[in-house]
């Protein structure tokens, strides 16, 4: 397996375990906390997907309090691929010459993987011109991130959940696209 994807996987199942607990990058301040999370169960692997046990309500009786769980399969790649877009969205973590890709304000609403598409549905923040280079940036840097995923090999990007000619005004991404195609997408 590839070190890239078991550490985004390492990433994806800290980020799935521990709801209250950030996960952090190394720095001086967090070089410690392979201790803080020594003791903690990671959720059950199984193939290509994580088990997780979620908990939902099962009352009867409106003055009881009942719950009752449901086991659930989440595709590994597809975890790690909201993880790999929320850290564009976030942008980068240490400071200098490396600079976000989208919007601050941009938000994930949904990604999923099929046919060896990994389907990006974000807010309509990430929709602002932006200059040739700067479009082409934001492109390159989604689908190199993505690409990273062994079964993904085009991004589709999606805005409110529709199709979209264009994010900054310069390429047309109404199609699936690799990252050697991303030039020839240009209007």
């Amino acid at each position: 397996m590839d070190k890239r994807f078991k550490s985004a996987l390492s990433i994806g199942l800290c980020f799935l375990a521990l709801t209250t607990v950030a996960c952090s990058k190394k720095d001086k301040i967090s070089i410690n906390n392979k201790e803080k999370f020594k003791n903690i169960q990671l959720p059950a692997e199984k193939q290509d997907n994580i088990e997780l046990d979620i908990y939902f309500d099962a009352s009867k009786d409106a003055s009881k309090i009942e719950i009752a769980k449901e086991e659930v399969l989440i595709p590994k790649e597809e975890v790690i691929g909201q993880l790999i877009i929320d850290s564009l969205v976030k942008g980068p973590s240490i400071n200098g010459k490396l600079k976000p890709v989208l919007p601050k304000e941009t938000r994930l609403l949904s990604f999923s993987i099929k046919d060896s598409i990994a389907f990006v549905n974000l807010s309509k923040e990430a929709l602002i011109t932006m200059t040739s280079a700067k479009e082409e940036s934001v492109l390159t840097s989604i689908v190199a991130s993505l690409e990273q995923i062994p079964s993904v090999s085009k991004v589709k990007i999606l805005i409110e959940s529709k199709d979209v000619e264009t994010l900054g005004g310069n390429f047309d991404i109404s199609k699936p696209f690799k990252r050697d195609e991303i030039v020839l997408l240009k209007k």
